[in-house]
C-alpha cells in the first residue's frame, strides 16, 4: 500500500519534535486508529526467540533479492528511506540458520542472533526509525521480520536513471577516499551526492557495510555468511556507535568489488 502522509505525520510526531526525541511519546486514540488503519502504526506484539527467528526467515523467503535491491536504488533519489532499509535486513538474514535459543552465561540473549527471549515489541518505534532514517536495528530478528514484511506490502517505485547515477557516484566516492579516511569523512563526502542529512547518510553507510561493500576484508561480514553476535568484534574506540561491520572500515579498504557485483550486477565503475 502507498504511504499515507497524515498517518506518517502522526507516527513521526509521536516520537519526534523540533528538539529531537520526545521524552514521553503519546498519541491520541483517534490518531492511532487512523495511522493503524493505514498500516503505519500497530498494536504491540510479544514474540519468543523461536517465533522471532521464524518470522524473520519467512519474511526473507517471501521477498526476492531483486525486490530489495530495486527498492534500495529507488530510495536514493526519492529519499524514500523506508524503501532503503530492507536491503540491510535481507543481507543479514539471508544466511541466518534456523536455531533454538543459545543463551549467554549471563543475561537472556542468544549468543548466535542476539535476540532477547520473549518480550513485548513496539512496532511503532521500529517503523518510526525505518521511515525517519532508513532503519537502525537491521541485525535484530524482530526488526528484520517487520522491515521485510512491510516492504513486501508497500507500493514500490522502479529505480530511475537518477537513482542509478547516484549509486554510481556513491560507489566511486567510496573507492576514491584517501587511505586514512574515516567514516565521518565518508559521511561528509556523500553529502553532495544525494538529498540527505548526516543521520540518514550514517544509516546508508551502515547498510553498505551490511551488504559487504564497506568492510575490512580481514573481518567476517554478512554477504557470505551470517556473523554470530559473539563473533562481531567491536572497535576499542570510545563512543563508536557505528554498526558492525562498517565500523572497521577506513579509506584504505575502498569498496569491495565482489559485493558490488553481487548486489548491483552491471553497475559500471570507472
Amino acid at each position: 500500500m502507498p504511504l499515507d502522509k497524515r498517518a506518517i505525520k502522526i507516527l513521526i510526531d509521536t516520537y519526534w519534535s523540533s528538539a529531537g526525541w520526545r521524552q514521553n511519546p503519546t498519541v491520541t486514540p483517534e490518531d492511532f486508529a487512523y495511522a493503524k488503519s493505514n498500516g503505519v502504526m500497530f498494536d504491540p506484539i510479544r514474540l519468543s526467540h523461536d517465533e522471532a527467528i521464524g518470522a524473520a526467515l519467512r519474511a526473507a523467503n517471501e521477498i526476492s533479492g531483486t525486490e530489495v535491491v530495486g527498492s534500495f536504488i529507488a530510495s536514493l533519489g526519492s529519499r524514500r528511506l523506508d524503501l532503503r532499509s530492507g536491503l540491510a535486513s535481507y543481507a543479514v538474514v539471508r544466511n541466518m540458520r534456523e536455531h533454538k535459543m543459545m543463551p549467554a552465561t549471563s543475561g537472556r540473549y542468544c549468543t548466535y542472533c542476539g535476540y532477547f527471549d520473549t518480550h513485548d515489541i513496539d512496532l511503532n518505534i521500529l517503523n518510526f526509525e525505518r521511515i525517519k532514517w532508513g532503519g537502525i536495528r537491521h541485525n535484530q530478528p524482530t526488526y528484520i521480520a517487520f522491515d521485510l514484511e512491510t516492504l513486501r506490502k508497500t507500493s514500490r517505485p522502479s529505480p530511475q536513471s537518477i537513482d542509478f547515477a547516484i549509486l554510481h557516484s556513491i560507489v566511486n566516492t567510496t573507492r576514491s577516499m584517501p587511505p586514512a579516511a574515516r567514516l565521518r569523512d565518508l559521511d561528509k563526502a556523500l553529502a553532495k551526492l544525494l538529498p540527505s542529512n548526516s543521520a540518514e547518510r550514517r544509516v546508508l553507510i551502515g547498510i553498505l557495510g551490511y551488504i559487504g561493500i564497506l568492510v575490512d576484508p580481514a573481518r567476517p561480514d554478512f554477504r557470505l555468511q551470517f556473523v554470530p553476535l559473539v563473533e562481531r568484534e567491536h572497535t576499542p574506540w570510545h563512543k563508536d556507535d557505528w554498526p558492525y561491520p562498517v565500523q572497521w572500515w577506513n579509506g584504505s579498504h575502498g569498496a569491495n568489488q565482489a559485493a558490488i557485483d553481487h548486489w548491483f550486477p552491471g553497475l559500471m565503475i570507472h
